[in-house]
């Protein structure tokens, strides 16, 4: 089976011919600019993964809709490639620029925090998303509730074992905020179910190749394991190819919605696998510019602006599986066929 990838120069090209690239901003204020349409700022932190690539894919679909109604005038994005003194620089360079609004996934969510205070000093709305910043004197916080994304893959995995059974947790990278917090959500429903036993925890990336190597490892180790709950959908792929790889009796895995773990769902569904996958949305960029332009339009916004959990089950797998498109699709998403095609064809 195909495996969760890092982008590859054909994602970056097609990437690169959809990035329309600002030139210049007019005074950053709150409120209508003197010349139509706002000047945004994106700040983002990589493009290093399939979900980041189709994430910024998404922000540009909502971009050009919104510059071709005549609501934003142009826009900027930037790319730190995961260096967090780079992303402060690229923040000071859109401040500078005068952007009504920043839109900002942040490499460190402590250390980007004072740059996106300075912003808002000079008037200008910021909008964090996916990795927040710490700081709450912003103007929204845009994303799910990373916390009932744990509680919902444990929850039903709790109630497909019965609740009793030795399970393996597979989590994403140490010390990032999503990682924590679906691990909390988790762990409440373990703690708080006393005939679920977990085995053990590794984190593992949000990688195919690290999950399936500790996967492995736990199959060599434990006799038995009656489930798995994993917080992505490239470590439950890989899990699943590890049982069966294994030859060893395939067990209820949460997951995450993304095509590769549909796919192999689906075509293990007659051997008697089964899954649940929360979706953390790569257009929550387009939500979260939906956001800043609400509040430049003079509307309330919420600092926690929490958009709903969508969750794919067995029963609505065939509404979202994409067998004709590569394991790296994300599968919630507001591009069009054509845009689909333009990344991932």
């Amino acid at each position: 089976m195909r495996k969760m990838r890092l982008m590859t120069e054909r994602y970056m090209a097609a990437l690169l011919a959809l990035v329309l690239i600002g030139t210049g901003c007019a005074g950053g204020s709150k409120g209508v600019p003197e010349e139509k349409g706002y000047i945004i700022g994106f700040s983002n932190f990589s493009v290093g993964n399939s979900w980041r690539v189709q994430m910024v894919a998404e922000f540009n679909a909502r971009a050009e809709k919104l510059v071709s109604d005549g609501v934003i005038r142009e826009y900027t994005i930037t790319d730190s490639d995961g260096d967090i003194d780079r992303q402060i620089e690229d923040m000071k360079g859109l401040i500078e620029k005068g952007c009504d609004a920043i839109i900002i996934t942040a490499a460190s969510s402590d250390e980007l925090s004072p740059i996106c205070e300075e912003a808002m000093s000079e008037g200008i709305a910021v909008v964090s998303f996916d990795n927040y910043v710490t700081t709450d004197n912003i103007t929204a916080k845009v994303g799910i509730d990373e916390v009932e994304f744990g509680r919902r893959g444990a929850q039903w995995l709790v109630e497909k074992l019965g609740g009793k059974g030795s399970i393996v947790v597979l989590n994403g990278i140490a010390g990032a905020g999503v990682d924590e917090m679906r691990n909390e959500g988790a762990m409440n429903v373990f703690d708080n179910n006393p005939g679920i036993e977990v085995l053990a925890e590794v984190h593992a990336g949000w990688d195919y190749d690290r999950a399936k190597e500790a996967v492995e490892g736990f199959l060599a180790e434990f006799r038995q394991i009656d489930g798995v709950w994993s917080q992505g959908g490239a470590m439950t792929q890989a899990a699943l190819d590890a049982f069966v790889a294994g030859g060893r009796p395939l067990v209820p895995m949460s997951g995450e919605a993304n095509n590769g773990l549909l796919k192999s769902w689906k075509a293990n569904m007659e051997n008697g696998f089964d899954s649940i996958a929360p979706c953390s949305p790569t257009s929550m960029s387009a939500d979260a510019l939906d956001t800043a332009i609400r509040a430049l339009d003079g509307k309330v916004v919420q600092l926690n602006t929490v958009i709903t959990l969508p969750v794919i089950t067995s029963d609505t797998l065939e509404d979202y599986v994409r067998m004709d498109l590569p394991d790296s699709f994300w599968n919630y998403t507001i591009l069009t066929h054509e845009q689909i095609d333009a990344l991932y064809r």
